[in-house]
């Protein structure tokens, strides 16, 4: 099944969407028992983990059906974000580590792209990075078969 848009999935209630979202977390986070928060986002969500460069060059084509996925532990340090941005076919992650904020920007075929929650490139933080990439790499394909 198809679906287009942020809005049309949550009017569907996709049962599946929700389950199927859940089982590729616990890949990598098989302990961790998450809540799922979902919402429409628009373009400005984007600013939140783009580069400045790129968001001003993005901003127009980013649009206003996006997706947003919380995922809620028990504790602060499990909590982490994804936001998929279809227009632009980019997926972002974001979470804590020793450091602080990390976001992951994933677009396929590029190299993984970490910046700090000061906006600054980083290397794959060690206690997220390695979930984070295979996340991506399982999540990006599953989001786009309900928007494309």
């Amino acid at each position: 099944m198809s679906i287009k848009g942020a809005g049309k999935l949550f009017q569907t209630r996709e049962p599946d969407f929700g389950a199927e979202v859940a089982k590729i977390a616990a890949l990598v986070f098989p302990e961790t028992k998450f809540q799922l928060f979902y919402q429409t986002i628009g373009s400005g969500h984007a600013a939140l983990v783009l580069p400045k460069a790129q968001f001003q060059l993005l901003s127009e084509k980013i649009g206003s059906d996006n997706l947003c996925i919380t995922f809620k532990g028990k504790h602060f340090s499990e909590n982490f974000k994804l936001r998929f941005f279809p227009k632009i076919r980019t997926l972002t992650l974001s979470g804590y580590y020793s450091e602080g904020m990390a976001h992951l920007i994933y677009i396929p075929g590029n190299d993984y792209n970490w910046l700090n929650g000061r906006g600054y490139e980083i290397t794959s933080p060690d206690s997220i990075g390695e979930k984070f990439e295979f996340l991506a790499n399982k999540l990006y394909p599953f989001l786009e078969e309900f928007y494309f």
